[in-house]
Parts: C-alpha cells; sequence; structure tokens
C-alpha cells in the first residue's frame, strides 16, 4: 500500500480559518460558539459593533452579520423595515435587516464560494470593512427612527448630508 501525499490528504475545509487569520492579524480577540461561528467586536465611529461570521456549506456562503444593537419594538417595525428598505437602495455591498423575533437590526454580507473554494484575506477584509462602513453610515438613521421618533425619509435626511468648504 502506497503512502498518501500531502496533495493526497484531504484536509477539513473551514473558510472561517482565513478570517480567523485577519482578526489574528489585527490583533482582534474573537471566539468560536458551538455552531461555529466566529464572533468579535470592533469600534466604529458610533459604538463598538459585535460582527460574526458563518460558513453556510448547505449554500457554499460566508456570511458576516453585524449588529447595530438596536431593537425596533413592534409599534416601530413598520417603520424600520420601511428604512432598511429605503437604505438598502444606497448600499452596494450587503444589505440591513430588521429581523421578524425581535426587531433587531443588522447589517448583513455574503460571499459565494463555489465548493471548494477559499476566500482569500482580502475578500475577508472586504466585508469587514464594508460591514463597518455601512454600520457607521447608517447608525445614525437608525437611531433617529428608533430612539427618535423620526419617520423614515425624516431619518435618511438626518444622516445623508455632505458638508461643503472648511471651517
Amino acid at each position: 500500500m502506497d503512502a498518501l501525499t500531502p496533495d493526497e490528504v484531504e484536509t477539513p475545509y473551514d473558510p472561517l480559518d482565513v478570517v480567523e487569520h485577519v482578526l489574528t492579524a489585527e490583533n482582534l480577540p474573537f471566539d468560536r460558539n458551538d455552531q461555529g461561528d466566529l464572533a468579535f467586536a470592533l469600534a466604529g465611529d458610533w459604538k463598538d459593533y459585535e460582527l460574526w461570521f458563518a460558513w453556510r456549506p448547505e449554500g457554499d456562503c460566508l456570511q458576516l452579520c453585524c449588529s447595530l444593537d438596536i431593537r425596533a419594538q413592534k409599534s416601530r417595525r413598520a417603520a424600520a423595515y420601511e428604512l432598511a428598505s429605503l437604505l438598502n437602495q444606497r448600499v452596494w455591498l450587503g444589505h440591513f435587516e430588521v429581523w421578524s423575533e425581535d426587531g433587531e437590526i443588522v447589517f448583513r454580507h455574503a460571499l459565494a464560494l463555489p465548493h471548494g473554494e477559499r476566500p482569500t484575506l482580502a475578500q475577508a477584509a472586504s466585508m469587514i470593512d464594508a460591514a463597518i462602513d455601512a454600520a457607521d453610515r447608517y447608525f445614525p438613521a437608525f437611531d433617529y427612527l428608533i430612539r427618535g421618533g423620526s419617520a423614515p425619509r425624516d431619518a435618511i435626511d438626518a444622516c445623508l448630508f455632505e458638508t461643503a468648504g472648511t471651517a
């Protein structure tokens, strides 16, 4: 019987190993939960965000979620859904969701990885950057809507403006 060469030995495939390398390189602590998801926190402009990556082999998909740590009460869910829909038209990568079970507002982004493909370090880092950029840009709109009681259009107008000139 011939011995297997290293190329012939099948190793377990886990795209989250690549994410671990990115987080380790940035000196960011992380945890793996019982389901294998990888959780960590990052400081944003408005707050510290909790993020988690999950590998979904049934869909060949690496998924990233970023919690805005805001929950829409049932009385504000319709407005939160409308705001998420309006903001998603402005987001190039990923999307916002209002989770039906508890009203939590999250940003989700996914990377399709056909069977056997691995994400690159740059792809994993780009997913994190996209989530933090979107969360920082649109957190004030969700905050204004949920905590301030504003209408969805007013929440957008309050956070989407460009300054001109210098002070």
